[in-house]
């Protein structure tokens, strides 16, 4: 009997281990990398590695001979037959390069522009796509960034051993992320996915999820637009169906592919500035079908100029079951610099057992776009070695085996003291610098923000130079998800002599919906609209300029409140009761750096050169706060321990707003208030992206509350714009001019081209410009509606340094012209 198992476990023992594996190289014994290696007549297949590794499982194959097929883009597909009942079979292949095999009959070089056949692709994409519109597939993936060289001073400001650590070298090269991804995928035609991810690995981290999913590599060039990543730009497909207007092309080589005519066809921009790819599409002869591609985009015509270049490459294999080509891996690597730091990222995918006749159903593709199963990273090495079409490279490895190394020592109860003990050591500077306390598993966490907190310090006419800190203190329930945490922040201004505080206490619950009850109050100074002017602008332009355009009173209030979510959190509200006390502020600064005669505005917004009396007196009043968000059409991502909701932008974004001031210290003060805001960024295609915010409010009984629960209109007279508020904001509005108690309407509008017009002026479009037009309207009731009408240029900037936007602005009153400006900000689409 125990023979019999022996021999049972030999033979399993085999059966496990049944692959074939080898080195690919070409004809000069160089290795060749992501080779596609499938064994025909099935959907298995991997990718050979940079050193042109391989390994093939041809487990469940019922015969002993098999052929393998190699295909790589530029290269003479191979086939080989292979015995593989042996268990473990070793298999070396050298490819033939096409410039090589010119001689070879089945080669020809020609001279042909390739239109003919292009606008035969075009016309076949429907054809070409029909029986493989909607599959499910089993997808793997493989994501790395690399740095291959970091500058000496920021090498040196790095800690010795963090620097190890990252398996950075002396030079700053190394692999900086290195992960692993294995899900089952559905999908449907036009944009319909869900992705289960049932593996994760990432080097150096056990709770690490993977970035590099299904949703990141379904690079589809039959349709006419491709987004590379989390790019915006809206690239051209070289068979688009308005590509002729984009490229020319030239067949410069026709092969065949067991008995199929290739057609090598090279593609070249009319523009290169435009959002184009240059290089080779691969197109079988009979159907007109991509058989390949090889494209590459640069950071101009990404509009990224962090990028050098993005390389995308594709291999299709023919189907016999379906009679199409059907895409079978696909590799990106892209080349960047970021000041200085330069590196490269690769990412692979492989798509493997392809089904075409999948059971979808109208709940397949719901809410849910992506999942992980359970232990999702807690796979063990075996598994990884079944199911990794990619076989690793020696450093690879090591960055595995090193960074997983170091992760055991980390995780070390040993460790994780002593590092929580060293960083929990208060020294003296903390005082000035700030100071963080974390007790065992960061259950409690003290924070206190320093003395020269820079956020805190500052200047303005009402309190002089001023200064402040907050204190933190947080507990921290793992089982349950919850979390409390109390703050107070400190401020003192030096000029009115006047020490301020205030603080709060919130409660999360942990949840599904959010749901958190707080509590707050103490003494604060406000801004009449805190979104007018952000504090360290005013601090500049009061001490460089002597124009001090922030207006203040004294706010002291206690609140107590909720927020929660329902339905998928698609309704997210707020709610809130409170009391406050105001009491009016005037100037008792005069200092700044100004040398010349301007005086300092009062710290009345309605009446600047009143230095005596104030927009509002001494009052109280009773508040009631309603505020509701509500997403329509969301989806989200499912973790293991939480979702994470993702917006669907064909929807816009509705607020709903409700406002009750009671019980005033003078009945004039008691008003209701009510509000609704619409926003949303429209997506045109590759002609540019529409957004707008319209927002409308009517008070009842508010004819004699008071200046603060006016609605404020967001004004500038700054000509700087460093908040990118461009679709909530106004360019040449004075502040509090339109302040209104009454019923309005406000909209904002955007149109920002992308560089679809600049790419069309010869000079223009090389300097990477985008247009941008704008119209900002506001009507408050009893007066005539205010307009601004703005044309600017985004991406302004030189070489990587494109993070500015400028416009040129008119304002109206109506039909009147009050005056014209140009502002100067930073661009909203990194």
């Amino acid at each position: 009997m125990k023979y019999i198992l022996t021999i049972i476990f030999v033979l399993s023992i085999q059966l496990a281990s049944a692959q074939v594996r080898g080195i690919i190289t070409d004809s000069k014994g160089k290795p060749i990398s992501f080779v596609t290696v499938v064994l025909e007549d099935t959907q298995q297949g991997v990718l050979s590695n940079e050193k042109g590794e391989y390994t093939l499982s041809t487990k469940g194959i019922n015969k002993d001979i098999a052929t393998i097929v190699y295909q790589l883009i530029g290269y003479q597909t191979k086939r080989e037959n292979v015995n593989i009942k042996s268990g473990v079979e070793e298999k070396n292949v050298v490819l033939v390069e096409e410039s090589i095999a010119l001689s070879d009959i089945e080669i020809q070089v020609v001279n042909d522009s390739g239109e003919a056949l292009i606008r035969r692709a075009i016309q076949s994409k429907k054809t070409n796509t029909s029986q493989v519109s909607a599959f499910e597939v089993d997808f793997y993936s493989k994501g790395m960034i690399k740095s291959l060289k970091i500058p000496k001073v920021l090498l040196n400001k790095l800690e010795e051993g963090e620097v190890k650590n990252q398996g950075i070298d002396s030079v700053g090269k190394g692999i900086l992320y290195l992960s692993e991804t294995v899900s089952k995928v559905k999908y449907q035609k036009p944009n319909k996915l869900r992705e289960h991810i049932v593996a994760s690995k990432v080097s150096g981290s056990n709770n690490g999820y993977s970035f590099n999913t299904a949703d990141e590599s379904f690079y589809d060039f039959y349709d006419n637009i491709v987004e590379v990543g989390d790019v915006k730009t809206k690239m051209i497909s070289p068979i688009a169906d308005q590509a002729l207007s984009y490229y020319t092309y030239k067949i410069e080589a026709i092969f065949t592919d067991n008995g199929k005519k290739i057609n090598k066809v090279k593609v070249i921009p009319k523009v290169r500035t435009k959002p184009v790819f240059t290089g080779y599409i691969y197109i079988e002869e009979e159907r007109a079908a991509l058989y390949g591609l090889d494209l590459e985009a640069t950071g101009t015509s990404l509009q990224q100029p962090f990028y050098e270049t993005v390389s995308i490459s594709q291999t299709f294999v023919y189907d016999e079951k379906v009679r199409q080509w059907i895409k079978k891996s696909q590799n990106i690597e892209l080349m960047f610099n970021v000041l200085g730091v330069k590196g490269k990222g690769a990412f692979l995918s492989v798509f493997n057992n392809y089904n075409f006749n999948p059971q979808f159903t109208q709940s397949t593709f719901g809410k849910e776009l992506l999942s992980f199963a359970k232990d999702v990273n807690k796979k063990p090495d075996d598994y990884w070695e079944d199911n990794r079409y990619f076989s690793l490279t020696t450093e690879e490895m090591n960055d595995y085996r090193v960074k997983d190394s170091i992760l055991k020592i980390k995780e070390s109860p040993v460790y994780i003291d002593s590092i929580r003990r060293k960083y929990n050591t208060f020294h003296w500077e903390d005082i000035a610098l700030g100071y963080t306390y974390k007790s065992k598993e960061d259950k409690v966490t003290f924070n206190y923000g320093g003395i020269l907190d820079l956020n805190k310090i500052g200047f303005n006419t009402v309190q002089g130079f001023y200064m402040g800190t907050n204190i933190s203190l947080s507990f921290h329930n793992r089982e349950k998800k919850s979390l409390t945490k109390l703050s107070s922040s400190f401020n003192y201004g030096t000029a009115s002599e006047r020490f301020r505080a205030y603080g709060g206490v919130e409660h999360y619950f942990g949840d599904d919906r959010r749901t958190s009850i707080y509590a707050y109050g103490g003494t604060q100074i406000s801004q009449f609209h805190k979104q007018n002017i952000e504090e360290y602008l005013n601090t500049a332009f009061s001490l460089l300029m002597r124009k001090n355009y922030a207006k203040y009173y004294n706010n002291e209030n206690a609140y107590v409140g909720v927020r929660s979510s329902f339905f998928d959190r698609s309704l997210r509200f707020n709610t809130l009761i409170g009391y406050e006390q105001r009491k009016p502020l005037y100037n008792n600064a005069n200092g700044s750096f100004y040398t010349g005669n301007r005086n300092y505005t009062s710290n009345n917004p309605l009446a600047l050169t009143d230095y005596h009396n104030a927009a509002i007196s001494d009052h109280s009043i009773f508040k009631f706060k309603l505020n509701a968000n509500i997403y329509l059409g969301q989806k989200y991502i499912t973790y293991p321990e939480t979702r994470y909701y993702v917006p669907n932008r064909k929807y816009p974004l509705i607020n709903i707003a409700y406002e009750k001031g009671f019980g005033g210290s003078e009945r004039k003060y008691n008003y209701d208030y009510v509000q609704l805001k619409v926003k949303q960024n429209v997506e045109l295609s590759n002609k540019g992206e529409f957004a707008y915010t319209i927002r409308g409010g009517h008070y009842f009984g508010g004819e004699h509350i008071s200046f603060v629960d006016r609605v404020h209109f967001t004004g500038n007279e700054s000509h700087l714009n460093l908040s990118s508020n461009y679709l909530s904001s106004f360019n040449l509005l004075p502040y509090y001019r339109l302040s209104t108690n009454k019923s309005f309407v406000e909209t904002h509008l955007q149109y920002d081209f992308k560089g679809f017009l600049m790419n069309k002026v010869p000079l223009l479009r090389l300097t990477g410009w985008n247009t941008v037009l704008g119209y900002h309207h506001a009507s408050v009731s009893d007066n005539k509606p205010y307009q601004e009408f703005t044309v600017g240029f985004s991406n302004v900037g030189f070489g990587q340094f494109k993070f500015f936007r400028i416009d040129y602005v008119r304002s109206y009153n109506g039909t009147s012209f009050i005056k014209d400006g140009v502002m100067i900000g930073i661009k909203t689409d990194f």
